[in-house]
């Protein structure tokens, strides 16, 4: 009697691998980019903090003041480019992601945050629940906030690491990018199994 041979059938590769490949290229550079700017920033401070300690230079005092406050000042900017490129990593995918499953009508709404949300429960996916969404959810709260006053305001005030800290100006971002950054990529990956399995 002749075996009955299994019918093989292929198993269609999933569209947010590519999704995922670009989204890591694009965070990659942002890392990349705060490097250089690492970089630039200690070559700068050694070369003014050698002007400082030669006494035979003549450059006064107070110019020197002014090439610190200006370094610093470079090196926030670069952390506030970072976080506002994190935050755009993750509008830019979530924008995607969108077109893919609801059509160019909601990839438009992609950057409204109540928009999105409702589109995800309309795939029957609860934002909440995302893997990391607390940490993306703060990411987008302090993007808001380097975006339009540089100081913590009411909504970024709700997050328990901010409580008590409304209107302060906002420090430290180089850290917070740290913490955050490694969060998104697995936020996203959630995003994507999610997607994937509202669609199967």
């Amino acid at each position: 009697m002749r075996k009955k041979t299994k019918k093989f059938s292929y198993r269609r590769r999933s569209p947010y691998v590519l999704l995922d490949r670009i989204t890591k290229f694009e965070l990659e550079a942002i890392d990349h980019f705060l490097e250089l700017a690492g970089n630039a920033h200690a070559t700068e401070r050694q070369a003014l903090e050698g002007l400082q300690q030669s006494a035979s230079t003549g450059v006064p005092d107070d110019w020197l003041i002014d090439d610190f406050v200006q370094l610093g000042n470079f090196a926030r900017l670069a952390a506030e480019f970072a976080i506002v490129g994190l935050w755009r990593c993750v509008e830019l995918y979530r924008q995607r992601a969108l077109l893919l499953e609801l059509g160019e009508d909601a990839a438009r709404q992609a950057f409204s945050n109540k928009q999105f949300e409702a589109h995800l429960i309309s795939l029957g996916i609860k934002e909440t629940r995302i893997s990391c969404w607390k940490s993306v959810n703060e990411l987008r709260c302090l993007n808001n906030c380097i975006k339009h006053s540089g100081r913590v305001d009411s909504e970024l005030a709700t997050i328990s690491r901010w409580k008590k800290k409304k209107g302060r100006k906002l420090e430290n971002l180089e850290a917070h990018f740290q913490r955050l950054r490694p969060l998104v990529p697995r936020y996203l990956q959630d995003v994507s199994r999610r997607l994937n399995h509202a669609r199967s």
